[in-house]
């Protein structure tokens, strides 16, 4: 059972929103929510390499976007693909995300990445994708890597046409330890983990106008320490998604997805959420893309989740807090796209949505978010980021809290192989929960050389 210390106040210093990190940003697409990771892990190839995008998986790659011959320089047999390498300098002056005794240290952050695809016909192609990284603490060598860090972006995709048929296979395996996805997560530096995601899924154009999208997805958590062993978990996605075209500018469908989650062990109840809503894809102008996506989400659990209180000496006092509340209610999510001029781009992001919690059954999450970029000089570009997010849990001690971030990176290309980055991000939570506030500066200068 999950535990407490000092009676009912700190229930949820560490709970409730850690399932917001990487399984909800694997299914953002299939209707249960985008992660509020916001500006994302910096790392050495920060918006530099296509198969590392800090803000979050690398994109199932579809037929007619893999890459062209000309985005790789190496070439074994029939894969063709590209190697490049990083290091990052980081400074952080609170890597347990304290609210008081903050710890601040300089850590180093090489890594090594590879993306390419094999080409195996013109309608069958696999596009395969690995990143890996360490991070060496400068003064707190306990929280260096166990291991190699695998990124989320690693990916195995076989796509393959036949007839108005696309068929896509995917295999995404990675292993991560950065706390930062998890909104509630406070007084602590590493939240250690092996994610998986597997799927199937086929894109039928039926006619000129119509075309139906169904899919599976099974994705699989392990988490390696106790204070988040609850989120070990096994989540099976089913996904329809018809669309039809009205005109060359709008299309409209239904979004209808059911999410079946199994815990490993016996502390958070099991359940399912079941999300239909109908969206609009407008594009308005040449520059301007919005989607709009409202609906109906239904949560409902098979038990209760508990957590146990404890003593001021760390002992279990055998009493628990429970929360058995299933919910229901509106779900929504509305992304504009805007490219004003051939060097800015900007996108505005929205969302509300009902998650499976941790320490709770669930929770209601809002999350606005604002990005852009601009190559405001030859080879310099400028990537601002802001993100604002509302969380409340469910059950009878309900926790209310937000954060709140904002980064900036700026990027020059020296050449067609070398890159420099300077990148700083500012992260705050505030929370009604005792000690779980917490405020973060961020900075990191990298150099990363695709070879």
């Amino acid at each position: 059972m999950n535990s407490i210390k000092g009676g009912i106040v700190p229930i949820i210093s560490l709970l409730t929103l850690a399932a917001t990190a990487g399984a909800q940003e694997y299914f953002r697409d299939f209707g249960t929510s985008r992660s509020s990771g916001g500006i994302g892990r910096l790392s050495a190839g920060a918006e530099v390499f296509s198969g590392n995008n800090p803000d979050g998986l690398s994109p199932i790659t579809p037929f007619d976007e893999v890459g062209q011959e000309e985005d790789y320089n190496m070439r074994l047999g029939i894969f063709d693909f590209v190697i490049a390498a990083g290091l990052g300098v980081e400074f952080n002056d609170n890597i347990t995300l304290a609210h008081r005794d903050k710890l601040s240290d300089i850590i180093f952050r090489p890594e090594i990445d590879i993306e390419g695809v094999v080409r195996i016909s013109d309608t069958n192609r696999i596009r395969i994708g690995v990143g890996v990284s360490y991070a060496k603490y400068l003064d707190h060598s306990e929280y260096d890597t166990d291991g190699v860090l695998i990124a989320p972006t690693s990916a195995v995709v076989w796509t393959m046409k036949s007839g108005a048929f696309t068929f896509t296979v995917r295999e995404r395996l990675s292993y991560q330890e950065d706390p930062f996805a998890l909104p509630v997560s406070s007084n602590t530096a590493l939240y250690s983990r092996w994610e998986n995601q597997a799927g199937v899924q086929v894109d039928w154009e039926a006619n000129q106008y119509t075309k139906v999208t169904i899919g599976y997805d099974r994705y699989d958590l392990w988490a390696n320490d106790d204070t988040f062993k609850s989120q070990s978990k096994a989540i099976n996605t089913i996904y329809l998604r018809p669309s039809y075209q009205l005109s060359p500018y709008v299309t409209v469908g239904l979004n209808l997805s059911e999410s079946f989650v199994k815990h490993r062990e016996d502390i958070q109840a099991d359940g399912q959420s079941l999300l239909v809503g109908p969206f609009v894809q407008w594009k308005v102008s040449d520059r301007t893309d919005v989607f709009v996506e409202v609906g109906y989400q239904q949560t409902t659990f098979d038990g209760k989740t508990k957590v146990e209180i404890l003593d001021a000496l760390g002992k279990g006092t055998g009493s628990f807090v429970e929360d058995g509340e299933d919910t229901s209610g509106v779900y929504a999510k509305i992304e504009i796209t805007n490219r004003p001029t051939e060097n800015f781009k900007h996108k505005l992001t929205a969302s509300k949505t009902t998650e499976f919690g941790y320490g709770t059954n669930s929770y209601d999450l809002y999350h606005v978010e604002y990005t852009a970029d601009w190559s405001f000089a030859e080879n310099t570009s400028l990537t601002p980021t802001l993100f604002y997010e509302y969380y409340e849990t469910s059950g009878n001690f309900s926790e209310k809290g937000s954060r709140f971030g904002i980064g900036i990176g700026l990027h020059h290309i020296f050449s067609q192989h070398l890159t420099m980055g300077l990148d700083y991000r500012f992260l705050m939570k505030d929370s009604d929960i005792a000690d779980a506030d917490y405020k973060q500066n961020l900075g990191m200068l990298s150099l990363y050389y695709k070879f």
